[in-house]
């Protein structure tokens, strides 16, 4: 399926979240939803993990949506794979290290 302007497909299994097309102001909040089962998953213990390689954008909303997570999360790890443009940004706009949780792999 290649993703339209506007359509995020989002595969959960536990605390790993797949996505696969846009975050923008339409689709943040099934991300934010989606994040938030992940986070709560088994005991609510260890790291929360959101594979990015098959997502073409991220907009400023889920870039808010990632800082929420982390910030839920406490000491708990929000782990970024896939590398492409979100984490391109992520990077860019230095939230590892003004969010010490949040770590990229990939």
């Amino acid at each position: 399926m290649d993703p339209e302007s506007g359509l995020l497909e989002v595969r959960r299994r536990g605390a790993v979240v797949a996505l696969t097309g846009e975050v923008d102001l339409t689709t943040s909040d099934l991300l934010r939803s989606e994040l938030a089962l992940a986070c709560a998953f088994g005991d609510a213990a260890g790291d929360v993990v959101i594979d990015f390689s098959g997502l073409t954008f991220i907009g400023s909303t889920g870039l808010h949506v990632l800082i929420e997570t982390a910030t839920m999360l406490g000491q708990r790890r929000l782990v970024l794979l896939g590398g492409g443009w979100a984490v391109y940004v992520v990077k860019l706009l230095d939230l590892t290290l003004r969010y010490p949780n949040i770590v990229v792999d990939g």
